[in-house]
């Protein structure tokens, strides 16, 4: 699973190093070729960046690459694309279940389209409850993984002994013995009660701990309504109750129940997100000028960005300013500027400062478009029903 925190550790590799992102799922016209489209492509533009090199860079250049290469030669690839990074002390390698674009770089580690996959595809939590326990679960990029369960163990031998023993005096009631029955049955709802309370506290340190964007609380209404009820005020915003009592199924059946809610609550997000962003709710801006100049001054916090969105830049070589502007001078230094796009700016940006990223999608992404696909929270977002900038 691809998080921040991942993302933290690839940043701090020594370079040089190579960074390949690599589309490996064949296409039927390529699945039965002598060498995958992927490898071919990766030996042609390894050649290619290999000319551009000097000479002392070429031959350190040239060995990681063939590293990658026999890796790609004995593997047969179960993800849809690849990200492997690979230095003289540093080997990574991390499958996606989503397309990514063929990318070859030589020096420092790469992380523009890792920082886009991460900002569109969040990690949410699903807690499943029933009669048996409690099972918590992570979901990202369509695929789910266990993360604990939590057993609920009720031994009721005690109070079947005390509250419906044997009835022996004949002058005892029907109604007494329903009494008792009624006292029994009110203690196992207690206990129940009792470990649902846990489940909640256990529930908010598991998506605190794993900064979560939402959590899927599914199973009997009458238990994770007392789930619900006991969670933080904070965490209840971004909580998605589903009455299905699927605690038993197998992962893939329960993934396949889960995804509808999960569309549909970041259909809802991004919608609330981005109406939000265009009302000015809290400390905002819009467009793409304004946002590079409050993105380079650390004034962002939350960044809202539409998919696909990528323009070509200008940066400063001597004091770092870049902006749209097609200046080959520097209007702060008048130093020389070259060719940046803005993902290969974003790293930069997120290592210097505290930066979320949200990437919206379909209508979402249209609505932005009217904002040149890009606007921002200054300080952080305000706080909205879907949970922005979580």
């Amino acid at each position: 699973m691809l998080t921040t925190d991942r993302l933290e550790t690839l940043s701090l590799m020594a370079a040089p190093v190579v960074t390949a992102y690599l589309y490996t799922k064949p296409s039927d016209a390529s699945q039965h070729a002598l060498t995958p489209a992927h490898l071919a492509w990766l030996k042609t533009e390894g050649r290619a960046i290999a000319k551009r090199l000097p000479a002392e860079e070429r031959g350190a250049f040239l060995g990681q690459l063939n590293r990658v290469e026999e890796f790609l030669r004995d593997h047969v690839p179960h993800e849809r694309s690849l990200a492997i990074f690979a230095g003289p002390s540093a080997w990574e390698t991390i499958p996606l279940q989503m397309e990514v674009r063929n990318e070859l770089h030589w020096g420092k580690p790469a992380l523009g389209q890792l920082l886009w996959i991460v900002g569109e595809h969040k990690t949410y939590g699903v807690l499943t409850v029933d009669h048996t326990g409690a099972k918590f679960l992570q979901y990202w990029a369509g695929e789910l993984s266990p993360y604990k369960e939590k057993r609920f163990d009720l031994d009721v031998s005690e109070w079947k002994k005390k509250d419906l023993g044997h009835v022996t005096a004949m002058k005892q009631s029907q109604r007494s013995h329903g009494t008792q029955r009624d006292v029994f049955e009110k203690r196992v709802d207690n206990r129940y009660a009792h470990l649902c309370i846990e489940t909640a506290q256990e529930a908010a340190v598991f998506c605190a701990e794993k900064s979560l964007s939402a959590l899927f609380l599914c199973g009997p209404d009458r238990l994770i309504n007392t789930v619900e009820r006991k969670l933080p005020k904070s965490l209840k915003q971004s909580t998605v109750a589903v009455d299905q009592d699927i605690a038993h199924l197998t992962l893939p059946e329960l993934l396949k129940h889960l995804e509808p809610h999960i569309a549909a609550w970041e259909h809802k997000h991004e919608a609330e997100l981005i109406a939000a962003l265009m009302n000015g709710e809290g400390a905002v801006v819009a467009g793409l000028d304004e946002t590079l100049a409050q993105l380079q001054r650390g004034k962002v916090r939350t960044l809202v960005v539409a998919r696909g969105l990528n323009p070509v830049l200008h940066r400063c070589a001597v004091c770092g300013w870049t902006d749209r502007s097609a200046d080959s001078i520097c209007p702060i230094c008048r130093g020389e500027r070259r060719d940046i796009t803005f993902e290969e700016m974003l790293p930069e940006l997120i290592r210097r400062q505290e930066l979320q990223i949200q990437v919206v999608s379909n209508g979402a992404a249209d609505s932005l478009n009217g904002a040149e696909g890009m606007g921002a929270w200054l300080g952080g977002p305000k706080i909205i029903s879907a949970g922005a900038g979580g």
